[in-house]
């Protein structure tokens, strides 16, 4: 069970969570998405939810911000593209 809404908590790791280096995600940062999101917690059908929500969310973020600066745009896709593997590995491994 978790603690806070998807959105919440998708809101409180864009605030905390900027790829060090972009397509790689290090295990400092699979252990912060992990905890942030409480994937551990979640059922299966909770994960694929906050896994829609991140894309949702950050693809409206990265839109907002191609307007204005495209390098911030990229670190959103980015930031995405992590988030969403730490989820699709966690689903992965529950077959």
């Amino acid at each position: 069970m978790t603690t806070k809404t998807d959105f919440h908590s998708i809101r409180d790791l864009s605030e905390r969570y900027h790829p060090a280096q972009r397509g790689i995600v290090s295990e400092a940062e699979i252990k912060l998405i992990q905890g942030v999101l409480e994937i551990d917690t979640r059922t299966t059908i909770e994960l694929q939810n906050v896994r829609d929500m991140t894309v949702m969310l950050y693809g409206n973020w990265t839109d907002a911000a191609m307007e204005n600066d495209s390098k911030k745009a990229m670190e959103l896709m980015d930031a995405m593209s992590a988030i969403t593997c730490v989820i699709d590995q966690a689903l992965f491994n529950r077959r």
